[in-house]
């Protein structure tokens, strides 16, 4: 749950940075920030996947 908090707060900081960075393009903030979190999801389910491998092989 601590990774959940920390990827959520990460991507509302970086969109709302790139979206007052970027102030004649406000939308690339949403964008970047919804990009960063589907990075965060796909790493958080490769380690759960590898996890359940590892327990398998035990």
């Amino acid at each position: 749950m601590k990774k959940a908090i920390v990827a959520a707060l990460i991507t509302a900081v970086i969109g709302w940075f790139f979206a007052d960075w970027l102030y004649q393009l406000p939308e690339i903030g949403t964008i970047v920030a919804v990009a960063i979190m589907g990075g965060f999801i796909i790493c958080f389910n490769e380690e759960k996947k590898d996890k359940e491998e590892f327990n398998k092989e035990e």
